[in-house]
C-alpha cells in the first residue's frame, strides 16, 4: 500500500526536529515501512535537504501571532498537497490540509485527519474526510459535541510510545528514598505547585526526592524563571532536582527509569489530549499518579495507578496519601507497576499502526 504523511509548517521530521507530532507518525511510518508498505512523508524543508524519497516542502518559524500562523499553514498545505504524489491513502496533520484537500482528492483513495487537539467547531470543515481520527476518547467526545453529523467519520485512534525504549523486563524496585518524575513544560497549567506542596507535605516524614525534567523557558512553551523560583520556594524542605529537556529517547527513559513514580498533575482541561509522557513512565514501569482529566482515563486506572481530582480542596492530600500507600506497602507498589507495564504494551507502534492499516483498508 502507498501511504503519505503529510506533517505541519512548523516543525520537520527526526532526525530532523524533535516535534511530538512529527515524532509519532515518523515512527508509524518506519513500521509500516517494515511492513513492506510505500510510505512518503511531505514534510517540512530541513536545513539541508536530505537525500531520500520524501518530499519537503518551505516550512516557517511560529510567529506569535495566532492568525500569521494561520495564514503560513494555509500557504504550507496548500504546496504540500500540489506536490503529494498519489496514493492509496494520506494521513493530514495541518490545519488547513482537510478544507483543501478537496481540490486534490483525485489523487488519493482515502483521507485521514489525524485529531490531536481539541476541535474548535471547525469539524464540520472536514466533511470531505473519510476518517477523523482522535488520540483520545475525551477529544473524540469534545468532536461528536460539536458536529454530531461527524460521528459516522469519527474513532478513537491513540497515540503511540516506542515500547523498544520505554519498557521495563522487570518489576521496578521501590527506592528507600523514592523519587517522583514529572517530564513536560514547566507551566502553571501543568499543575506542579500541586506536586511540589505534596512533596514537600510528604518530607516532614518521609525522605522523597523530585525530579523535574523539561522546559520552564516562556519561549520554550514554559512559565518562566518567576514560576521556578516560586516552585523552589514552595519546596521549603528539600531541593527539587530540575533537568533540561532531553530530546534523545533512550536517554530520557534512562533518566526517567531512575524514579518511582511518575506524578503528571495538569490542570489543563483543554491543553492535555492524550499524555503521552505519563504513558512512557508507565511503560517504565513508574507507577503514575495523574489528574483526573478525561485524556487520562483511557490508560490509568485504579489497577495501575491513581488518579486525584484536580478542583478538590484535599488535591494535594490525595497525591500525599497516594504515595505514603505505596512507600508503606512494597506489595501495592509491585501490583500497580506490573500492570501499568502491561498497560502501556497496549500502545505499542505496532499496535496502533495496525489500527490505523485497518482503517486504510476500509477504502
Amino acid at each position: 500500500m502507498k501511504i503519505n504523511i503529510l506533517t505541519g509548517p512548523f516543525c520537520c521530521i527526526p532526525p530532523y526536529s524533535i516535534g511530538a507530532v512529527e515524532k509519532l507518525w515518523y515512527l508509524l511510518g518506519e513500521c509500516w515501512k517494515s511492513e513492506g508498505h510505500e510510505v512518503c512523508f511531505i514534510s517540512r524543508k530541513p536545513e539541508q535537504t536530505p537525500k531520500d524519497c520524501n518530499i519537503y516542502i518551505k516550512g516557517y518559524d511560529r510567529t506569535g501571532s495566532w492568525l500569521k500562523d494561520l495564514v503560513l499553514d494555509l500557504v504550507y498545505s496548500y504546496r504540500a498537497l500540489s506536490k503529494a504524489p498519489e496514493s492509496d491513502a494520506i494521513v493530514l496533520n495541518s490545519i488547513w490540509s482537510p478544507v483543501l484537500y478537496r481540490l486534490f482528492k483525485r489523487k488519493f483513495s482515502y483521507s485521514l485527519y489525524n485529531v490531536a487537539r481539541f476541535p474548535k467547531n471547525q469539524m464540520s470543515l472536514y466533511d470531505n474526510m473519510n476518517c477523523l481520527a482522535c488520540v483520545s476518547t475525551a477529544v473524540y467526545n469534545a468532536l461528536v459535541e460539536q458536529s454530531p453529523r461527524m460521528k459516522n467519520k469519527a474513532c478513537v485512534i491513540p497515540n503511540p510510545i516506542d515500547t523498544e525504549i520505554f519498557r521495563s523486563q522487570y518489576v521496578h524496585e521501590f527506592s528507600s528514598e523514592p523519587m517522583i518524575v514529572y517530564t513536560g513544560r514547566v507551566h502553571r497549567e501543568k499543575g506542579l505547585e500541586l506536586l511540589v506542596k505534596a512533596v514537600a507535605c510528604l518530607n516532614e516524614k518521609y525522605h522523597v526526592k523530585l525530579r523535574i525534567i523539561g522546559a520552564s523557558e516562556i519561549e520554550k512553551g514554559g512559565s518562566g524563571k518567576d514560576y521556578v523560583e516560586e516552585l523552589n520556594k514552595l519546596a521549603c524542605n528539600f531541593n527539587i532536582e530540575w533537568i533540561a529537556p532531553i530530546y534523545n529517547p533512550k536517554e530520557l527513559a534512562t533518566t526517567i527509569m531512575e524514579g518511582n513514580i511518575f506524578c503528571y498533575p495538569s490542570l489543563a482541561e483543554k491543553g492535555e489530549t492524550f499524555g503521552v509522557s505519563p504513558l512512557e513512565g508507565m511503560g517504565l514501569g513508574l507507577v503514575p499518579i495523574v489528574s483526573d482529566l478525561d485524556c487520562f482515563k483511557d490508560f490509568v486506572n485504579k489497577q495501575n495507578g491513581f488518579v486525584f481530582e484536580r478542583k478538590s480542596d484535599s488535591a494535594i492530600k490525595q497525591i500525599t496519601d497516594y504515595v505514603v500507600q505505596l512507600i508503606e506497602s512494597r506489595m501495592l507498589y509491585e501490583q500497580k507497576s506490573v500492570k501499568a507495564i502491561e498497560t502501556a504494551k497496549q500502545f505499542s507502534v505496532q499496535n496502533v499502526a495496525e489500527m490505523y492499516m485497518n482503517k486504510f483498508k476500509e477504502q
